[in-house]
């Protein structure tokens, strides 16, 4: 008996030394989680309620405005026909718009870049009777976008449009061609305004300032110019003989607006 008891303690040990370092492994383990839980519990209350650094700066705007005369005016017209068949109503709206483009071409040297169609539609008319509908004839309605670079042919360039038949016409809008080369010089007039009212700043508060930290552009200021009201729609195809307008193309201004922050020392 005592042999048996002395063989089952000499079992009973190793397996109970693999069971204690078992044991003190997950405790170590677990004390080390919950050791870094705590730590890191602690430092986010540390900074609950903080108000995150704030560096200090001073910010100021400025305004550039360029005034440039339009290179460009933009001239829109139209013909709008009617046939009782698709076929002839795209034929009348077609010979008369070709004529047009030719005349512009050939007689005020418009290049072909500057030459643009906006719209072609064919649609048809209806006419009800006894509650039923039926179609009539058709109408087509096509427009052209003339872009004009000198301003002397404006004028010749409606009356001549008008004669060849040309029922709709709006325009001139004026515009500038390349504007970004004056938003740019508009650009260095806004920041050296900023950066002289900083100065000026600067020496009235009694701070330093630093280096640029942030800039920033608002939106730049620019409008087309009509400067001819559209024409009224149905003129006669008849028409032979179209005093040309006067027309003047003006100035227009190009605004951009900067925002610069400096930093304080």
């Amino acid at each position: 008996m005592d042999q048996q008891d002395s063989m089952c303690r000499h079992h009973r040990g190793p397996g109970k030394i693999i069971l204690m370092v078992i044991m003190g492994l997950v405790l170590i383990v677990l004390g080390t989680y919950l050791f870094n839980l705590s730590r890191n519990a602690m430092r986010a209350y540390d900074y609950i309620g903080k108000t995150p650094d704030i560096q200090d700066r001073v910010t100021v705007t400025g305004e550039g405005k360029i005034t440039a005369a339009p290179d460009v005016a933009i001239l829109n017209v139209g013909l709008i026909t009617e046939g009782q068949t698709v076929n002839a109503a795209q034929k009348q709206n077609n010979d008369k718009m070709n004529n047009v483009i030719k005349a512009v071409k050939d007689e005020f040297k418009v290049e072909a870049k500057d030459l643009k169609t906006q719209n072609y539609s064919v649609y048809p008319k209806y006419n009800w009777n006894n509650g039923r509908q039926t179609i009539i004839g058709y109408t087509v309605n096509q427009n052209l976008q003339i872009k004009v670079r000198n301003f002397d042919k404006v004028g010749d360039i409606i009356a001549k449009a008008t004669e060849l038949g040309a029922n709709q016409v709006s325009g001139p809008d004026f515009m500038i061609d390349d504007i970004e080369q004056f938003r740019a010089q508009a650009r260095e007039e806004a920041i050296k305004q900023a950066k002289d009212k900083a100065k000026v700043l600067a020496d009235q508060v009694g701070i330093k300032l630093g280096r640029i930290v942030n800039f920033s552009e608002g939106g730049s200021n620019y409008y087309p110019v009509p400067m001819y009201s559209d024409m009224a729609l149905g003129m006669s195809a008849e028409v032979k003989s179209v005093a040309a307008p006067q027309i003047e193309s003006g100035s227009q201004d190009v605004t951009v607006n900067v925002s610069i922050s400096y930093e304080i020392k």
